[in-house]
């Protein structure tokens, strides 16, 4: 039997071969089936071995089959994650094996949805039995005991619960419920936990944009009309000497201007620069970075100021280009990107390394997540060249510092699901040389 316990009868149809970890590795057969045997009789014993090794050493987990799938759950319920065994330091694991999986609970557990507040436990079993053997029935409830008009039933088998499906589905609408009894697989763990990641990530991303919208205009707020006149003009002409009032008007100006009245303002400078055109939009805010390039070396140091209002005015404009048509303005970066070949980097202090993006991002993705921060001239997710799949690691350039410097303020230690973005610098290839 080659180290296994075995009987000559066979066990129930639905019985489970079930997987147990955390055992200690000096246990035999023998040990293990005392463990087992006061949920049910055991059909079968087999401990993982080593067999590199000579004799072959225990794995410090076996499979066990009980004869009735009830034994086998019994004893689920009573060791996984609650006994710890003598020497080890981690209590039973226990769970169905991988072979097993195909009639995991899972796959078998309904959703009943418009049910009546009336009906217990019981009116719920009595509707489904018909349909085979229910392991399972439980009506949700709130904190005062009430029905929340929903339960979950548990059949034995997959087919169990889609002929229920096939038969009860909006056949009925039952008593004080708007709508048919709605029947279907429940939620998976799988499917909930993409869900929630999904909401969290819109969320996220919708307090990020609103974030940084506000963020760039608060520094508008001591910007006069007439400097984002001047900024309009400049947007639309393309012509650098319309910015040659915007210094003195920065100086002497004390007039104030809330975020209120940016927002308007800029919203129209947007409207003025082609929103109904993207490749308009893009060249007209292409003209606007070189002008900011431009303004920026003409500049003394006692117009710091002036130059940063005219960044964040920038920043704010993209970011309305980004806001107003996304999808259009990311397939038209990523398609410049593509077309490109290589990847493009923007300035010194520009480009970023982001590690732990969750698996499923792309390149879409990632752009998206960085763009209410400035002009992204590129982003992309490192792909395994073997197995097709994310590394988990990107790359994203804007076209100037101060962008980048928001994004990393922003988004380090952002949290998406279960991980949390790490956003730095790329080291520029100077600091790798000794001297």
């Amino acid at each position: 039997m080659n180290g296994a316990l075995e009987h000559s009868d066979q066990p129930d149809p639905d019985a489970i071969k079930m997987f147990v970890g955390q055992i200690p590795r000096s246990w035999s057969e023998k040990e293990l089936k005392e463990l087992f045997e006061p949920y049910g009789a055991v059909y079968q014993i087999n401990i993982l071995r080593d067999r590199s090794q000579n004799p072959p050493q225990s794995k410090g987990c076996c499979f066990v089959t009980f004869y009735t799938r009830k034994a086998a759950l019994e004893a689920q319920n009573a060791l996984h994650n609650i006994k710890t065994l003598t020497g080890m330091h981690h209590p039973i694991q226990m769970k169905p094996a991988d072979s097993e999986k195909s009639n995991a609970v899972e796959d078998r557990k309904l959703f009943i949805g418009m049910v009546s507040k009336k009906c217990n436990e019981n009116d719920i079993r009595v509707m489904f039995s018909a349909f085979g053997q229910i392991e399972e029935c439980r009506i949700l409830r709130g904190p005062d005991g009430l029905s929340r008009g929903c339960a979950f039933v548990t059949f034995s088998t997959r087919a169990m619960a889609q002929n229920a499906i096939k038969a009860m589905h909006q056949s009925q609408t039952m008593e004080g419920c708007s709508s048919p009894i709605v029947v279907k697989f429940a939620d998976t763990q799988k499917d909930k936990e993409q869900r929630r990641l999904q909401q969290q990530l819109a969320q996220q991303m919708q307090q990020l944009n609103s974030a940084t919208t506000w963020g760039s205009l608060t520094g508008l707020g001591g910007l006069t009309p007439q400097y984002l006149a001047l900024l309009q003009q400049a947007t639309s002409s393309s012509n650098l000497g319309a910015f040659s009032g915007i210094q003195q008007m920065a100086a002497n100006s004390n007039a104030g201007m809330n975020s209120l009245t940016s927002l308007g303002t800029l919203q129209g400078l947007a409207g003025t620069v082609g929103l109904n055109n993207i490749n308009a939009l893009a060249g007209s805010i292409n003209s606007m970075a070189a002008l900011n390039g431009g303004l920026g070396g003409g500049l003394t140091n006692g117009t710091a100021g002036t130059m940063d209002a005219l960044t964040q005015a920038y920043s704010g404009i993209q970011q309305y280009a980004a806001a107003a048509l996304p999808t259009l303005y990311s397939q038209s970066l990523l398609q410049q990107q593509g077309a490109a070949g290589s990847q493009k980097e923007g300035p010194e202090g520009a480009n970023l390394f982001i590690y732990h993006l969750p698996q499923e991002f792309g390149d879409q993705d990632i752009l998206q997540m960085f763009m209410p921060f400035g002009n992204v001239v590129s982003a992309k997710v490192f792909i395994d060249k073997q197995t097709n799949l994310s590394k988990c690691f990107g790359f994203v350039s804007y076209d100037n510092p101060v962008s980048a410097q928001a994004a990393i303020q922003a988004m380090n230690g952002f949290q998406i699901g279960m991980k949390r973005l790490k956003v730095q610098l790329k080291r520029s290839k100077n600091d790798s040389k000794p001297y």
